[in-house]
């Protein structure tokens, strides 16, 4: 049984039981204190259960559930799934203190367990792509320009935010030939490729020309960012300070978060769960958690 520190002030004067009756009832739970006071004729210790039941702050009320300290004795005799559950209902901000016990390395390896809409939030909020692209090895470049959702007509079209020395160098990677054709003329030759060819021509950019072929590209469609690989994404954080990193993830919304953190020990899932609003808490026992609140020595 949960052993809570109960405010016997609140027993005594709403429900009429008086401080000595109260002393004598030290070994019985609450329940078992209702159903004596309930056959004495007490009118509220009667409707004790049911308010309990249909009225989470008569809950809180009882359970104390505004003292940190009972709200953690109780979380930490729930299992990590009940704790999930709970932690659902915290803030981002909040489920950030439990993501701090990780290694910088650690959440690294986390952030790229996120969504790729998730973590792109996360990047761009940090930085813009250009930014984003000039930190990144070229093998991250070459990896998104190998994407299925880039077709060829996107590709013809980005080559026109590349500057013109970018294509002819390109070119002269691509030919082995020297190049001194204007932009307009390498775009129509490029055009004239097969899907393969022209795929290998892009590759042929240098570092600069990738990043300007790529910031055409997610100009057009800025959902393309979602083609960087977690690795990639990741990759310009890992520079960054730890508390840097953490400050970074408060854009995720809760739902985003809770992955990141379902491997905590129960001990401090326990503890960070303990941060819930107390009449939060309240509502999810009611709700969904009758066992727990039967440890509380509250049979429902």
């Amino acid at each position: 049984m949960i052993s809570l520190e109960l405010d016997l002030g609140y027993l005594n004067s709403y429900y009429h039981i008086s401080t000595s009756t109260l002393e004598r009832y030290q070994t019985k739970s609450l329940t078992e204190i209702m159903e004596i006071e309930a056959a004495k004729g007490n009118s509220r210790a009667a409707k004790f259960l049911t308010q309990l039941t249909t009225d989470p702050q008569e809950l809180s009320k009882v359970l104390q559930l505004i003292n940190p300290q009972n709200r953690y004795l109780i979380l930490s005799n729930m299992n990590q799934n009940d704790l999930m559950e709970v932690m659902q209902y915290l803030k981002p901000e909040e489920l950030l203190l439990g993501l701090s016990i990780f290694t910088k390395d650690a959440i690294l390896e986390l952030m790229m367990l996120l969504e790729p809409e998730s973590l792109a939030t996360v990047v761009l909020n940090e930085m813009d792509p250009e930014k984003f692209l000039s930190k990144l090895p070229e093998k991250f470049l070459d990896e998104f320009l190998d994407s299925d959702k880039i077709d060829r007509n996107m590709f013809i079209k980005a080559l026109d935010k590349v500057d013109e020395a970018e294509l002819q160098k390109m070119m002269e990677h691509f030919t082995g030939e020297s190049c001194y054709d204007d932009k307009e003329s390498i775009i129509e030759n490029m055009n004239s490729l097969s899907e393969d060819n022209l795929l290998r021509a892009m590759h042929e950019f240098e570092p600069k020309g990738k990043q300007q072929l790529i910031l055409g590209l997610l100009e057009d469609k800025p959902e393309l960012f979602e083609e960087f690989s977690p690795e990639a994404m990741t990759y310009p954080f890992r520079t960054m300070d730890k508390s840097e990193i953490l400050g970074a993830l408060t854009v995720l919304d809760t739902k985003d978060m809770l992955p990141m953190v379902e491997d905590l020990p129960q001990e401090i899932m326990a503890l960070i769960a303990t941060q819930i609003d107390p009449e939060m808490f309240a509502k999810v026992l009611c709700s969904n958690f009758s066992d727990v609140i039967a440890d509380c020595g509250i049979k429902m």
